[in-house]
């Protein structure tokens, strides 16, 4: 890889790292807060990181100039669109029917550690897993097909 492409990965993971904050936090507020089902809560939350992440990545990080073109939008879009379904699919596959949160209720327990993954704190230890499927796919649509050279 170029030093340019290390780079600019870095600043997409930072951005990243930004946008996930914002999406958990929106998250966290919508459903735990709110009361918000969680798909609904997710779907608000991405809608306003996408957005922001828009925004910061197209200027910042993959340094596009000149007026926004709808085809570029439209590809943004779709990608996050994409990003969200991966995000409410692993997301339902992890609480609802994997039910990883029992699991890692099993493995503190058996190291001891005094505390419960039940409730709200379930669903949101479950979004964490999710988050490095999203992740990426979301960094390869914007890389490979939104903000191409």
């Amino acid at each position: 890889m170029k030093k340019k492409d290390v780079l600019q990965a870095g600043k997409f993971a930072l951005v990243g790292v930004v946008n996930t904050l914002l999406d958990y936090v929106l998250f966290f507020v919508f459903f735990s807060l709110c009361g918000l089902d969680k798909n609904i809560a997710q779907i608000l939350a991405t809608a306003i990181a996408m957005t922001n992440s828009y925004l910061v990545n197209r200027y910042w990080t993959f340094q596009k100039t000149g007026a926004v073109k709808g085809q570029e939008i439209v590809r943004f879009v779709a990608v996050n669109i994409l990003s969200l379904l991966t995000t409410l699919l692993f997301l339902n596959l992890f609480y609802d029917w994997l039910a990883l949160h029992k699991l890692a209720n099993e493995l503190l327990s058996l190291l001891g550690i005094p505390l419960v993954l039940e409730g709200d704190w379930a669903v949101m230890f479950c979004k964490v897993l999710v988050m490095p499927f999203s992740l990426g796919v979301n960094f390869l649509g914007n890389r490979l097909w939104v903000f191409k050279k």
